[in-house]
């Protein structure tokens, strides 16, 4: 991702900022969930597995509008494509009969 540090970094000072507001310290925070990872043998980047995200794409529900929205967009990005290789073949087609 592009900004991926710099998300890392506003998330990470969000949270201490809300760690110190609720009294606990965010480097011993840190500490902990460091020893944590490493006892799971884990590290907290890890990304998901396959069976996780298949998992994830098959609790996946669409919503009453969301197939027509994926067609419709389908439609117009697919058609207008369709008609210019058309137009193309048509032209050419036309300047190979009549000429120039």
């Amino acid at each position: 991702m592009l900004f991926q540090r710099k998300i890392r970094r506003a998330m990470k000072w969000s949270r201490d900022r809300r760690l110190r507001a609720e009294g606990r310290d965010p480097e011993q925070e840190d500490l902990q969930r460091e020893i944590e990872n490493r006892k799971k043998g884990g590290h907290q980047d890890d990304l998901p597995t396959m069976e996780e995200l298949m998992k994830e794409e098959q609790t996946l529900q669409l919503e009453k509008g969301d197939l027509p929205a994926i067609i419709l967009a389908a439609m117009t990005t697919i058609v207008p494509v369709c008609l210019l290789v058309l137009i193309v073949i048509c032209l050419a087609a036309y300047l190979l009969i009549f000429g120039w």
